[in-house]
This record gives structure tokens, C-alpha cells and sequence, in this order.
């Protein structure tokens, strides 16, 4: 019992003088970090996230194209319209369906860079939302998406509207695809947690 005493007060001793030796930069330093940790909690613990489904209409060929490579990379992929490092810009419509005619929902709008395993495109694009209450609200994503796989998962990094600071996750299965023009109808299934703070 008195060993045990004397070893809770050593304890004590040597994380209070520790504590003390720290710099004021170092408190600094711990109370930022362990703000950090905390951010995931304050986003999304006890919330559910918000879900949306919808089709990105990805259109390559003349009129009207939506992607559009602006930097050819040297290496041809067999089997696709693109090349190895070719960097496209996106500004594609979010519809309800996969009927390019159907209600527009937003637009996916910016980059994604062609890489050779796989292979696989890698994305940094805004959904941008047109409808509802959402109308000029954002969801950022980015991600790696393996193109031969059936469904794929990119990452919600962040948002503005709304969806500030948003987190969340971005599932996309390939609906439809022109394999001579690169023409395409992506799934999307959104989940976002909003920021609670």
C-alpha cells in the first residue's frame, strides 16, 4: 500500500515537472494537436451524414465537351482515348438519373490527372450544387478512382455553403461508357457529414 503511494506521487511528480520544463511553444505546439484530434468529433460524431444520389454526365467528344485534355501525356494507354499524365479539365453535369436529358443538379467542376497502373485517374474536382437549399453550396472531393473497379470511393475534403468544412465520403460506380470516345455516365453516391461546431 505504501509502495504503491509513493509511486502514484512519483507519477505525478514526473508529469508535472516534464509539463513545466516544456517551453511556451511546445504548450502551444500540444494544445493545437490535441484541437486537430478533435476536428473529426466536432464534424461528425453523433450526426448523420447527409446523402445524396445522382449521375455525372461526362461528355469528351465535339459539340458541347465537358472534359476536356489540356496536356497530352507521352505514353499511350491501349484500350482508352487517353495517355499516361494527361491532365483534363472537368465541368460536367450532375443530373438526377442517368438520362442526360434528366434534372440537372449541379456541376462537377475541375481536374483529374491520368495515371498508368490500372489504371486509374486521379480527381480534384467542386460538386457545385444548383437546386434547393444547396443551390451555391459546395462539396470539395479528391481521391484515387481505379476505373476497372465496380465501385469506387473518394474522400470529402471540405466544402463551402453549407457545406463548410464538410467530411465525407464519395462512392462512384461506372453506370455507362464509350470506350472509343471516352463518353461517359458515372454513379454517384455523396455522403457528407456537415460541420457542427
Amino acid at each position: 500500500m505504501h509502495s504503491n503511494t509513493k509511486s502514484s506521487h512519483l507519477k505525478s511528480y514526473l508529469i508535472s515537472h516534464s509539463m513545466a520544463s516544456l517551453n511556451p511553444n511546445s504548450n502551444y505546439l500540444l494544445i493545437f494537436l490535441l484541437c486537430l484530434s478533435l476536428t473529426p468529433l466536432l464534424t461528425s460524431a453523433g450526426h448523420k451524414p447527409v446523402h445524396f444520389h445522382f449521375c455525372m454526365q461526362e461528355k469528351v467528344t465535339d459539340p458541347n465537351a465537358t472534359s476536356i485534355v489540356v496536356a497530352k501525356g507521352p505514353i499511350a494507354l491501349p484500350g482508352t482515348p487517353y495517355r499516361f499524365g494527361d491532365i483534363a479539365v472537368i465541368d460536367n453535369a450532375l443530373t438526377q438519373g442517368p438520362d442526360p436529358t434528366s434534372s440537372l443538379v449541379g456541376r462537377a467542376q475541375g481536374i483529374f490527372t491520368v495515371m498508368k497502373s490500372d489504371p486509374s485517374v486521379n480527381w480534384v474536382f467542386n460538386i457545385v450544387f444548383a437546386y434547393g437549399k444547396y443551390n451555391g453550396s459546395t462539396v470539395t472531393v479528391l481521391g484515387r478512382d481505379a476505373i476497372t473497379q465496380p465501385m469506387r470511393e473518394l474522400s470529402v475534403v471540405g466544402g463551402s455553403g453549407i457545406f463548410r468544412m464538410a467530411q465525407g465520403y464519395l462512392l462512384i460506380k461506372t453506370y455507362s461508357v464509350n470506350i472509343a470516345t471516352g463518353d461517359s455516365v458515372l454513379e454517384l453516391d455523396l455522403y457528407v457529414y456537415p460541420f457542427k461546431g
